[in-house]
């Protein structure tokens, strides 16, 4: 059964808020997406801890009658303890890189985010039904990347609220679909360049 990866809606504020919540576009954009998704085959919903992420679910929550799990394994790729302006200096290059030579606290949080999602997806297989992860860009990028075999930290652009769907196997993901956004308004479209909260578009 499907993996399908959300990215939060747009967040009210910029990387100085270290866990904003969602502005109303980011309400908006959640809400559509629980639309889009209202009648599927979903029976797990699983969240990062993050303000933005648990106010994009809540619209899902509601429309797929399930209770949101939250799970630190697919939260955002900063350390909590990383200041704002450390965050803002790292993200740019790291954005445009490998993963190839990164630090090992990056690749064990890398290997954290590929572990749980196969599980994840594996356990939706055996339950008969599609697994929704409301989480970051990075994150969604590491999954695209294993199942593009792919090295770049960002093998494609990921909008706020886009879908990515995946198939999961005991070998690891297979593409189903990469950060889709036609159940958006192409208004509603943003943070296609940005894993930063409130980032431009």
């Amino acid at each position: 059964m499907p993996l399908i990866l959300i990215r939060h809606g747009l967040a009210s504020a910029g990387v100085d808020d270290l866990d904003p919540g969602l502005d109303p576009v980011g309400q908006k954009q959640a809400e559509t997406t629980a639309e889009f998704l209202r009648g599927s085959n979903v029976g797990r919903l699983v969240v990062s801890p993050l303000r933005r992420t648990r106010e994009t679910a809540q619209p899902l929550a509601e429309a797929l009658g399930l209770a949101p799990e939250l799970r630190e394994e697919v939260a955002e790729v900063f350390d909590p303890a990383m200041g704002a302006d450390e965050r803002k200096a790292m993200i740019g290059p790291f954005m445009a890189g490998r993963w190839t030579g990164q630090p090992e606290p990056l690749l064990e949080w890398r290997k954290r985010v590929v572990r749980t999602l196969i599980e994840l997806g594996i356990g939706g297989t055996a339950s008969g039904h599609d697994v929704v992860v409301v989480t970051h860009y990075i994150a969604i990028g590491v999954a695209l990347g294993l199942a593009l075999s792919d090295d770049r930290v960002v093998p494609m652009p990921v909008a706020n609220c886009s879908i990515t769907i995946l198939e999961a196997g005991r070998l690891g993901l297979s593409l189903v679909a990469g950060a889709t956004t036609p159940h958006l308004h192409e208004d509603m479209v943003t943070g296609v360049r940005t894993a930063l909260p409130g980032g431009p578009a």
